[in-house]
């Protein structure tokens, strides 16, 4: 019993669907009310950048900021400043190297300005940031020279807080690493730091968290205080998912690029501005860090950053969002699988697997309708009470969707199994995003390893499944003991080079040429949900040229390719469904776009191959069988 075989009993063909549906669509109602309700995204800007800014442009760094707050600006990222920073002469405190003159000791001292407005309360937190216990007001020695402290953090940069607090935005605050046994003073800072300015998130700056491998203390503080850690997406940062998960669900997700990115991969301004809204609009994230353009950039002014924050904020309402700071949903309406979640993603990994061991030679079973619904119940009790079991479930049950799918449209030449195919895929899908809707998911503190996996299984079983029922005109013996063609050994090598590439690309957001940018760039104006790439000119196309080529019985023995082809681009479909942080209407919105759009190009390409292609093969010679 195949998705085919039910195509013939329309009755249970649709009830089946519509029951997989129905019970994903209640395991993904609490998803769905809490996608409706984060609609807040806030654009932070760098405070010690628009004092540059507003420098260079003769502007006072109040007006700036009040500025770039009527545009949109709803937050302040102030930075913990290090030893190099302070080295260099930013903020309030001044550091020189002491000589021997000076109790006879070698290292730094530290010393808050002698005209600072706040030089009281600085000089309290330098002794608490530095573990002085000392009862003085003066300059303090570190018996450790300068160099040994650059990346460690010396003391808050009062000025932004400060301009933060005036100008009634939002602080997002950046301790910096302390230096060796003081690896609790960032915590102690960050605490302190609270209580007059009240920080509204964090990220631990560097490249460890303090404290590291004991993250604790800062985990404990913002708990404490309801501080929620920002998530820095694609950071490398050593620590980062230690904290993150002792602090879950208390977090919120951003976006940056930083000044090194945008020079070595020439981001335009454009392509940044694009890439924000699709961090908001595709992966729910809510936090948007704008930063400047880099300092040598020429005749970049302070009135250019306020109309692109401008043009930021109206894009973002245009997709529904509010310039608001946005709230810790996760925390506050925690999301966890329930029993009609995993009745449905448990059918459809039983018959995902059982059509295609039908499919391979396996005679199906008498009982096959109290057998189905057996395993269906046990495998969805094991996977609410054993999460191992839910993890493999969940990664073999997306593949075999693919699988199934990709079969199933291919099951006639004239193309009529693409809808229900499409139709069955959906449903699938749904399935999947309904039990790992699921906050440690939502919040990509988890993998779904199943992505990896439906870039590489479907395309593999699809191959078994025709040279064992040889719907390649060679069975697998055969396939395997002759030599190898020169056209199939280009054909396969470049299908392996496209899976690799895949692989390697998957949610990968930094090694996109600027050609693919643009596209993407002008497909998400005109869809508003872009489909994927995959499907458009892979997936569809070769399902639509693979029946052009079996009806007219052309190139026999390389039309596998294309039932390959087709198999990646329903993995794309499915794999869509996987990316738990991306709304749900926004991945049906995008496959529907897919379907359509990759049937359009699919027919133009049938069109080239029958009115261009093979007229011209046949003037050559006769190629064809």
């Amino acid at each position: 019993m195949t998705f085919t075989d039910f195509t013939k009993r329309k009755f249970f063909n649709a009830a089946f669907i519509a029951l997989v549906m129905a019970f994903s669509f209640y395991g993904l109602w609490p998803r769905l009310k809490l996608e409706q309700k984060n609609k807040n995204v806030a654009i932070i800007s760098d405070y010690r950048e628009i004092v540059t800014l507003a420098k260079n442009s003769g502007l006072s760094v109040d007006k700036a900021i009040s500025i770039l707050a009527e545009n949109g600006v709803t937050g302040l990222m102030v930075s913990e400043l290090t030893g190099d920073s302070v080295n260099h002469g930013v903020g309030q405190a001044e550091m020189k190297a002491a000589d021997d003159s000076q109790r006879g000791t070698e290292g730094t001292i530290i010393s808050i300005k002698p005209f600072s407005p706040y030089k009281n309360l600085l000089n309290e937190w330098l002794r608490l940031r530095l573990g002085i216990s000392d009862d003085k007001k003066g300059p303090v020695l570190l018996t450790i020279p300068a160099n040994m402290i650059k990346n460690s953090g010396i003391i808050p940069d009062i000025d932004g807080l400060e301009a933060a607090k005036n100008a009634g935005l939002k602080i997002y605050y950046r301790p910096a690493p302390s230096p060796g046994h003081l690896s609790d003073k960032a915590a102690l800072m960050l605490r302190k730091v609270h209580e007059i300015y009240h920080v509204d998130a964090f990220t631990p700056s560097g490249e460890y968290v303090s404290g590291y491998p004991d993250v604790s203390a800062l985990a404990d503080v913002s708990k404490e205080l309801n501080i929620p850690v920002a998530i820095v997406e694609f950071s490398r940062q050593v620590g980062e998912p230690q904290l993150n998960a002792k602090v879950s669900p208390l977090l919120l997700s951003l976006h940056s690029v930083t000044n090194e990115e945008m020079t070595s991969r020439r981001i335009s301004r454009a392509v940044l501005r694009d890439r924000m809204i699709r961090a908001a609009v595709e992966r729910s994230v809510r936090l948007l860090l704008y930063r400047t353009a880099p300092i040598n950039t020429a005749n970049f002014k302070f009135n250019d950053y306020a109309d692109e924050i401008r043009l930021l904020a109206d894009d973002l309402k245009a997709h529904g969002f509010n310039i608001a700071w946005p709230d810790t949903v996760y925390a506050e309406e925690k999301l966890n699988p329930n029993i009609f979640a995993a009745l449905a993603i448990s059918a459809v990994f039983v018959f995902c697997l059982y059509s295609y061991l039908v499919r391979m030679g396996m005679k199906s079973s008498k009982n096959i309708a109290l057998t189905f619904s057996a395993s269906t119940i046990i495998i969805a009790g094991l996977i609410l009470k054993i999460p191992v079991i839910a993890r493999f479930t969940g990664a073999f049950t997306a593949p075999l969707i693919a699988v199934e799918a990709s079969l199933s449209a291919m099951d006639e030449a004239k193309n009529r199994r693409i809808i229900p195919a499409f139709i069955f895929i959906i449903a699938g899908g749904l399935a999947l995003a309904s039990f790992f809707s699921v906050t440690a998911f939502m919040l990509r503190l988890q993998t779904f390893s199943g992505v990896k996996l439906t870039l590489v299984i479907p395309p593999v079983l699809v191959l078994l499944h025709d040279l064992k029922n040889r719907v390649h005109p060679e069975s697998l013996i055969g396939f395997l003991s002759r030599p190898p063609l020169w056209g199939e050994l280009m054909l396969y090598g470049a299908l392996l080079g496209a899976i690799a590439f895949a692989i390697f690309r998957s949610d990968n957001v930094s090694d996109i040429s600027g050609f693919e940018t643009n596209l993407r760039v002008t497909l998400e104006r005109l869809l508003i949900a872009r489909p994927r790439t995959r499907e458009v000119f892979v997936g569809y196309p070769s399902l639509l040229l693979w029946g052009f080529l079996v009806r007219n019985n052309y190139f026999e023995r390389y039309r596998e390719i294309f039932r390959i082809g087709t198999a990646l681009g329903f993995s794309s479909v499915i794999n869509s469904f996987c990316h738990f942080h991306t709304p749900v209407m926004l991945i049906l919105l995008r496959e529907f776009n897919g379907l359509w759009t990759g049937l359009v190009v699919g027919l133009a390409v049938v069109c080239v191959i029958k009115f261009v292609v093979i007229p011209v093969l046949k003037l050559i010679r006769p190629v064809l069988s």
